[in-house]
């Protein structure tokens, strides 16, 4: 038994190669009427010794007067295990004519697996603008460490790491399974500078998206602009047709909105409208930054500029989308943020079936068949045909 269901569970059908085959199946329709026809037919030729039988509970029977004889060989047809196991061969020669027709048709498919997960919808709107290159130390600061060659990440960079490694501790979650029910959430990029756009969809591919998000360099997109507007709302028109009880954007931004064709007005009222929630956060420490500006030669020199940030604006789209807004200068503030935004979300318990690589299943389907045809064969020959 635990075989037949291994089986069984093996040739679940995702496509098949040849569909046109299983206009073969017209036909099965037309056999077993004929064969129908042609088993109570014999029956109907059995000449009885007499006009008495006895019936399958034990019951004495008798033709008599007034009987027709119609009315009497339909008594004895229904009451017959002969013609009942008649009709069993039938419909398993006819399995059998399905299973071959479905095997020429060439299925392809595998097992699946089917399991409780639960997460949330999140989408990273995350600034591309030229401010998201400066650097929150003081000028004497960035000078000494570019003389002692220290690593020192820009806002965007550390905006990205900070993302990797929050996507890097969900997936670690996710593959964590010890529980009946994982915890998996779902996660988008959007990023804008002038324009905004998609760059990775709601996945669970937690290994892609990492892989993607690691090559964004800044100045991939025309940076002279920050439409936060538009930021967000091409997260919340991906969002919309979510059917999780959480969606949420996370909005990461240094400055005030510049640009763009969608007002922030809209972006919210957008975002309210699909029950979006939105987190913003501002990274950077406050209106003064050093830039970096390359030189001929391969020189790099650090001036103090003057970049306004708008928490105020922030914050305002957090209040009007029942979210909350937050400030981050480094990384490990920045992930702190992550987890408290986290702490407030309700995940939703989802079914997810995973499928394994697709194989050709047509042997599975003629060894099925094979065993009706057998199985029919059988109950002809024993229960069915009679020998002189």
């Amino acid at each position: 038994m635990d075989l037949l269901l291994l089986t069984l569970k093996q040739i679940q059908i995702s496509s098949l190669e040849y569909p046109w085959a299983l206009l073969l199946l017209l036909a099965l329709p037309v056999y077993m009427l004929i064969a129908y026809l042609g088993v109570k037919y014999v029956f109907y030729r059995v000449k009885l010794p007499s006009t008495h039988f006895i019936d399958q509970t034990g019951r004495f029977e008798s033709f008599h007067p007034g009987m027709s004889l119609h009315s009497f060989k339909r008594r004895f047809l229904l009451r017959s295990c002969r013609f009942w196991a008649g009709i069993v061969s039938i419909v398993l020669f006819s399995a059998f004519y399905v299973c071959l027709t479905i095997a020429l048709a060439h299925p392809y498919g595998g097992a699946t697996n089917e399991t409780l997960t639960e997460g949330i919808d999140i989408y990273f709107s995350l600034d591309m603008s030229a401010s998201m290159k400066a650097y929150d130390y003081s000028l004497d600061e960035m000078q000494a460490r570019y003389r002692l060659d220290v690593f020192t990440p820009n806002r965007f960079e550390v905006a990205r790491k900070t993302i990797l490694d929050f996507v890097d501790t969900r997936a670690k979650r996710c593959n964590h399974r010890e529980s009946v029910t994982a915890r998996c959430d779902r996660i988008g990029v959007a990023m804008f500078g002038q324009r905004a756009f998609i760059d990775v969809p709601l996945t669970r591919d937690y290994a892609n998206l990492s892989s993607h998000l690691a090559k964004r360099r800044i100045d991939d997109i025309d940076a002279s602009q920050s439409a936060i507007g538009d930021g967000i709302l091409i997260a919340v028109a991906s969002l919309r047709h979510s059917p999780a009880k959480s969606k949420n954007i996370i909005l990461i931004s240094d400055g005030d909105r510049k640009g763009g064709r969608v007002s922030i007005g809209q972006a919210i009222a957008a975002a309210k409208n699909y029950g979006i929630q939105i987190y913003p956060i501002m990274i950077g420490s406050g209106d003064n930054a050093v830039i970096a500006q390359s030189e001929m030669g391969g020189y790099t020199t650090f001036y103090e500029a003057q970049l306004p940030v708008n928490f105020e604006l922030l914050n305002e789209i957090a209040a009007k989308t029942n979210g909350q807004a937050y400030k981050a200068s480094t990384d490990a503030e920045f992930m702190s943020k992550l987890n408290d935004i986290l702490e407030q979300l309700e995940p939703n318990i989802s079914s997810e079936v995973e499928q394994d690589n697709l194989v050709d299943l047509s042997l599975h389907f003629v060894l099925l068949g094979f065993i009706f045809a057998f199985i029919a064969s059988l109950v002809y020959m024993t229960a069915v045909r009679q020998y002189p």
